[in-house]
């Protein structure tokens, strides 16, 4: 028997409040919109409804608007305190790797990452919570979302509990665009000139999305929605029955992205056709015939684009080719001398101009001729065309609808990986190559099960690449006793790793790999993975104990937290000079202490505890000695810990040392 208590729904009286707002609601739709509370009426929209004249337009205008916003952008733009802690254990190829996987908050990560990869991302791939009532929502904690984050994952004791964000809250898209608005805006400094973010998404929020990606990256650089055919509609469906999910792309300057590296994709038959016709060339005994039976396989071959199936021609030398109308595009006529005419090289007698004029300049027209891609017919009735070779035109525009499965169920079955319901491998390794090159870097920071970096190293082994992926996923709890997390729980357990979502991932890279390398032998990329934890800083903040200064003070002598490795601060210390967290990291003993080079020079660092008056000479010596072989390209830091000098004489002394080799930008921790 159900015991009720006062939050229970039987026990109170009717809400008219609700009730009103439902009858206003069926009225006008458009008055009801979300607040700070739950739903809310618009009193401006409700005074226009009624032919209210004081209403005015001062504070309209195009966009989309909710609470929070204002906030929400506040938040992208509050530093963040906490700092990324190396995991060698959890690695896999942690000297030699390129790549990340970094266990946190992705908006904490996004902001430590900054100083190091603004500029530097060519791609984010991301698949975000698609605010479907089931899917978990970040709750940002404005003041110390560290602090927040520590508690959400269990971290520090009186976690709060991860819900969904429903319907039933009154706050169903404002909550998840206040999640998605900082960390897009984040997201926007990483990505390089011609660097491209490509969000999945379903119908939920899809209008949303593309409003607030307009909003943050310009309408300018939007670069289309891609629908993404899953051939299975959703069966529990109240309205359309929807079978497709959509990928939304913009550039960070598209202007940039189209002159330098343009979003495009291979030509899937484009190497089918070539072999297809260089064995009619071989086989054949003239061109004549070459030709006829290279235009019947065409013709023959169902699995062709339509743009794939216009190279049906071979040249004099075998080459496959299409024509293509040279006709000014333009509704408006082209200028004068566009309507130079073209003669015919066998009767010499002029060929027909297009209506409003070629599409190129006399200089173009005359340097086509000359390189023979332009082609005529028998005579000079037919209009030339130009020529298009299939091998200078291996690639092309990306369709509005791409057709592809659901998810990768069976293949992490295969894996053995339990995780639901994850991006497939195949559509994602397309993304990749549409919109990156080889040595570029790709970011996912809803990492969920590792498609991401498991596309990468899939498309590295496929065109030999270098690409890079950096991966952040929630250490999300799972729970045994939920029936839904009950068997990735206990894979967890067999793994002897803590029941979290962020150890799937990292399971599933592992595995992807050994699975590549086994099916690609040769491959000799990079399948490792360097792992961080998102952690509050290495060093500690200023807490002053009002009544007892004292105290305080002895207890800073010490700025750097207990329990802390030399590790956890060398990273801490590139994070914030801005350096690759992969970046070499070469250690030598002087005068008895460990000294760090990072970068070649750029960073040097002894972070020992103790450094008396009498080692400070040889110690600086050693460092000058070993800063003049290294010879780095740029001012070098050289960084030490604040506690470790025995007095202010020996710090004194050793900056002063090698200040006067060259080496000026001395710190202390």
């Amino acid at each position: 028997m159900k015991q009720l208590t006062a939050n229970d729904p039987e026990t109170r009286s009717h809400d008219l409040v609700a009730e009103n707002i439902a009858r206003l609601k069926a009225l006008f739709p458009e008055l009801v919109t979300e607040g700070p509370d739950g739903a809310a009426v618009n009193m401006d929209v409700l005074k226009q409804l009624v032919g209210d004249k004081t209403v005015t337009d001062c504070d309209e205008k195009y966009g989309l608007n909710w609470h929070g916003k204002r906030r929400a952008r506040q938040l992208a733009l509050t530093p963040s305190t906490g700092t990324l802690r190396p995991c060698p254990e959890d690695s896999v190829d942690w000297d030699t790797t390129q790549n990340l996987m970094i266990e946190g908050d992705n908006l904490e990560v996004l902001k430590l990452l900054q100083k190091s990869y603004a500029g530097k991302i060519k791609l984010i791939y991301i698949d975000p919570p698609y605010n479907t009532g089931k899917d978990f929502v970040y709750p940002d904690d404005f003041k110390d979302n560290i602090r927040n984050y520590l508690e959400l994952t269990g971290q520090v004791e009186g976690g709060r509990k991860i819900s969904s964000n429903t319907e039933a809250s009154g706050r169903f898209h404002t909550d998840w665009l206040n999640m998605m608005y900082p960390r897009l805006k984040i997201a926007r400094q990483l990505l390089s000139p011609t660097g491209v973010i490509a969000v999945h998404i379903d119908e939920h929020e899809l209008e949303a999305l593309v409003i607030v990606l307009r909003d943050l990256f310009g309408e300018e650089n939007e670069l289309g929605v891609t629908i993404w055919d899953k051939r299975n509609p959703k069966g529990d469906s109240r309205g359309i029955a929807y079978q497709h999910e959509s990928l939304v792309l913009f550039a960070r300057d598209a202007e940039e992205l189209f002159a330098r590296s343009p979003v495009r994709r291979a030509k899937r038959n484009a190497e089918r056709m070539l072999n297809a016709a260089s064995r009619f060339v071989t086989e054949c005994g003239s061109i004549a015939e070459a030709r006829a039976a290279y235009r019947s396989w065409v013709k023959s071959q169902s699995t062709l684009s339509g743009g794939e199936s216009m190279y049906d021609k071979l040249s004099e030398t075998g080459r496959v080719y299409r024509l293509v109308s040279m006709a000014w595009p333009n509704k408006k006529r082209a200028p004068a001398d566009y309507f130079v005419p073209l003669k015919h090289p066998i009767t010499g007698k002029d060929c027909p101009i297009p209506e409003r004029g070629w599409r190129n300049p006399p200089a173009t027209m005359k340097k086509l001729l000359e390189d023979g891609l332009i082609e005529f017919g028998p005579d000079e009735i037919m209009q030339p065309q130009r020529i298009y070779f299939l091998d200078e035109n291996m690639y092309e525009n990306v369709p509005s609808i791409v057709p592809f499965g659901g998810s990768d169920d069976e293949l992490l079955k295969e894996l053995s990986v339990p995780f639901e319901q994850p991006k497939p491998v195949d559509f994602s390794v397309q993304v990749i190559s549409w919109c990156s090159s080889k040595d570029e870097i790709v970011m996912d920071f809803f990492a969920g099960s590792g498609t991401t970096g498991h596309a990468v190293m899939a498309q590295n082994a496929a065109d030999g690449g270098n690409r890079r992926y950096i991966l952040v996923q929630l250490p999300e709890p799972l729970d045994p006793e939920n029936k839904d997390q009950k068997v990735a729980a206990e894979f967890c357990d067999k793994l002897g790793k803590p029941r979290t979502i962020a150890e799937l991932t990292k399971e599933r890279l592992r595995r992807a790999a050994k699975k590549i390398k086994e099916e690609n032998p040769l491959f000799a990329g990079d399948l490792g993975f360097r792992v961080f934890k998102l952690d509050s800083s290495n060093i500690r903040a200023w807490e002053p104990d009002r009544d007892n200064l004292d105290q305080t003070l002895f207890d800073h002598v010490e700025h750097l937290k207990e329990g802390r490795t030399e590790q956890d601060i060398l990273y801490e210390l590139l994070l914030k000079l801005g350096l690759d967290l992969c970046v070499p990291i070469e250690t030598r003993t002087i005068a008895g202490k460990a000294v760090h080079s990072i970068g070649g020079g750029v960073l040097l660092a002894c972070l020992a505890t103790r450094i008396t008056r009498e080692e400070v000479e040889p110690l600086a010596q050693g460092i000058v000695a070993w800063h003049q072989a290294l010879a780095p390209a740029g001012d070098t830091t050289c960084v030490f810990r604040d506690s470790a000098f025995a007095d202010d004489v020996a710090k004194t002394n050793l900056a002063a040392i090698l200040e006067q080799h060259g080496i000026a930008n001395v710190r202390s921790l």
